[in-house]
């Protein structure tokens, strides 16, 4: 068995977002085999966001845990509140943030995967 060493970084202006990301790794990268390239907790201050970006070579699922997120998919907005799951498949777009009036942060679970 291997324990993970878990890390935090924090990215201003994800491609192009606003703000801070906040990125909680779940496992490290010695624990990452060929197919995943992140898994972890991402959290957005109000008014922070991960700026419009596409996917290459690579899909994202999102889980919102905790707040309500401004998602656009592929140029179409829309409003996720915890529970909820989008994915994003290799070569769409996407972009996510927390309202600037938001009250309180957004936590989301995230996992990148490698496309075949």
């Amino acid at each position: 068995m291997l324990y993970t060493n878990k890390k935090t970084n924090i990215v201003s202006n994800r491609f192009g977002g606003k703000g801070d990301v906040i990125i909680k790794h779940y496992i490290d990268e010695e624990m990452i085999n060929d197919t995943i390239v992140m898994y972890a907790e991402v959290i957005l201050k109000p008014g922070c966001s991960l700026g419009y970006h596409q996917h290459s070579g690579n899909s994202e699922t999102i889980v919102v845990l905790k707040g309500t997120a401004d998602y656009c998919d592929n140029g179409t907005t829309l409003t996720l509140k915890p529970g909820d799951t989008v994915h994003c498949p290799d070569g769409d777009w996407h972009s996510i943030g927390n309202n600037v009036n938001a009250t309180e942060d957004l936590h989301l679970q995230a996992l990148i995967a490698k496309s075949k």
